[in-house]
């Protein structure tokens, strides 16, 4: 009797605890949307505000990324392709009469750039100028995996929405039980528990599929969150496509970082082994066939080696097993880049247009403000006109 007493108490217990949670965390999944409607609705209300916001798209923007492109059509001849760690590029950083929208995304490849880039040559002829990352330390110049076609025309949600997976009833369950749920629940309530209006942000959590619109620390910019992350932190795009990465920490111990690049089972060791440096031919071959299309349309083709944390890049040109491969990588580029009229820049070693680790969010991630180092010294090397700091130009 006295064991059964205590199993009752415990499931008490966790009915009182657990139970509430899931409950809140249903209603949270409920509300907030789907993929598909959060990246509709974000970018609706972009085009009309050109605010700055924040959508939750579990690891993929294309949705969101070719709403935008379609929208900005009318306005834009430059686009810049390849992941993340290109988000950063606005169009102030750009010489004058490129009208630049930022079409990065995500763990986007350089086939994936390339497929892109070949789709707005055939159909957009007013985009003029492309600027596509070669980012060797993500691996993607060496990928072997087969270009596939794309579709860049605007989606309808009707029958994007169609198209998107429906979670089942033990799908959610387990969801609203899972760890990231419960500590972004946390957060939820700690944020409801410390507003002045707890019932207007208890709504905004729970009962909306967006936050209210708010002022952005930079007094100029309104922002608006989808889903319940990064809520208020003006931490999403920008009308020209950048991202702000206004939330996220910044390197703060380099050495550690490098040291642990270093180690021969580290991603960046593996990117430049496998091959042995090695640059895929195919790639190199549909680059060139982009290239003189572009050329032929009057525009320009910009390649760029990213920038890497401060000191990063030299100290693997002095490891002995990988310096031969990174230098490879090198010199294949040069060497193929030398024999068509493409734009090519290596921005590896950071430190040498005046970007330090702070400016990084990890080995592969600069800020905006590193970037604008580097391109106001680029364009001056080029010898085209720019808008010198501080930038006069905001979201084209």
């Amino acid at each position: 009797m006295m064991h059964k007493r205590y199993l009752l108490w415990l499931l008490l217990l966790c009915c009182l605890t657990l139970l509430p949670a899931i409950v809140l965390n249903w209603i949270l999944l409920t509300n907030e949307g789907s993929v598909v409607s959060m990246s509709f609705a974000a970018s609706n209300w972009q085009q009309r505000t050109h605010g700055i916001t924040y959508t939750p798209t579990m690891g993929s923007n294309t949705l969101f990324k070719t709403l935008r492109l379609n929208d900005r059509l009318p306005d834009i001849n430059t686009v810049i392709l390849g992941s993340s760690t290109g988000m950063p590029v606005d169009s102030a950083m750009m010489p004058h009469e490129w009208r630049l929208y930022n079409f990065t995304q995500s763990g986007s490849s350089l086939g994936a750039s390339i497929a892109q880039a070949e789709y707005l040559v055939s159909h957009v002829p007013q985009i003029k100028h492309y600027i596509i990352a070669i980012d060797w330390a993500l691996d993607f110049p060496y990928q072997t995996d087969p270009i596939l076609p794309v579709d860049l025309a605007r989606p309808t949600e009707s029958l994007m929405a169609a198209q998107e997976p429906h979670p089942s009833f033990l799908s959610m369950l387990r969801e609203t039980m899972s760890y990231p749920r419960m500590t972004k629940l946390r957060q939820a309530l700690t944020a409801i528990a410390k507003s002045p209006y707890p019932l207007k942000t208890f709504h905004e959590y729970f009962l909306q599929l967006g936050s209210d619109e708010y002022a952005c620390p930079d007094g100029q910019s309104v922002g608006k969150d989808f889903g319940i992350y990064n809520r208020g932190a003006c931490n999403g795009f920008r009308y020209d496509g950048s991202a702000t990465f206004s939330d996220y920490p910044r390197v703060d111990d380099v050495n550690r970082l490098i040291i642990d690049a270093l180690v021969l089972d580290s991603k960046y060791a593996h990117a430049l082994l496998h091959t042995r440096g090695a640059l895929n031919p195919e790639r190199f071959d549909r680059l060139t066939a982009l290239d003189q299309a572009i050329t032929r349309n009057g525009g320009t083709l910009m390649l760029y080696m990213p920038p890497l944390v401060p000191g990063l890049e030299r100290a693997l040109l002095e490891q002995p097993q990988l310096s031969a491969a990174l230098q490879r990588t090198k010199r294949e580029f040069l060497a193929w880049a030398k024999n068509t009229p493409v734009m090519t820049a290596d921005f590896g070693q950071s430190e040498k247009f005046g970007c330090v680790p702070g400016e990084f969010l990890d080995e592969h991630h600069a800020t905006q403000s590193c970037y604008r180092k580097i391109f106001t010294v680029f364009w001056k090397q080029v010898g085209l006109p720019y808008d010198s700091p501080p930038f006069q130009r905001h979201g084209n």
